[in-house]
């Protein structure tokens, strides 16, 4: 497990520092969150101290994150263009790539599709655990290349 998984568990208490863990500043913002949790700055440890983290340390990570925030500014660094700026180096990257574009339109029509199919089977035959569960992580890859496609700093190219 990678420290950029992490992004959305601490960034449900912590967002800077979640963002922070996704980028180049993860070893630092992994450092500030383990020494609150008591655990190694990994994000195995992270995650397993995470899991039973009591609402005293969900506080302290907030604090650590005013902490943190402060000394980012102090550094002139800004964590969020940091992240808007790779999403642009990647959106480049693939500027002239198909793959991307078929994925997300496969993914659309599978999404559609399994929409469809749960909707005209007999609700008998549905187990609904396993319909949210698909259609949550359908619904989040979506999510995630409609963020790609139409960020807010994405802009469609001149020619």
């Amino acid at each position: 497990m990678k420290l950029g998984a992490l992004k959305g568990i601490i960034g449900a208490v912590a967002p800077t520092l979640g963002t922070a863990l996704a980028g180049p500043l993860g070893g630092t913002a992994a450092n500030a969150i383990s020494a609150v949790l008591g655990c190694k700055p990994d994000a195995k440890s992270i995650s397993t101290a995470m899991s039973s983290a009591t609402p005293e340390q969900l506080a302290e990570i907030k604090k650590a994150e005013l902490s943190f925030e402060a000394e980012m500014k102090k550094l002139d660094v800004d964590i969020f263009s940091i992240e808007a700026e790779d999403t642009e180096r990647a959106r480049q990257a693939h500027k002239g790539d198909w793959t991307p574009k078929v994925f997300a339109i496969i993914s659309l029509l599978a999404f559609v599709g399994y929409i469809f199919l749960v909707t005209i089977q007999e609700p008998s035959q549905n187990s609904e655990a396993v319909i949210n569960l698909v259609l949550g992580y359908m619904g989040g890859l979506l999510s995630g290349i409609a963020s790609f496609y139409y960020g807010s700093s994405h802009s469609k190219d001149e020619k």
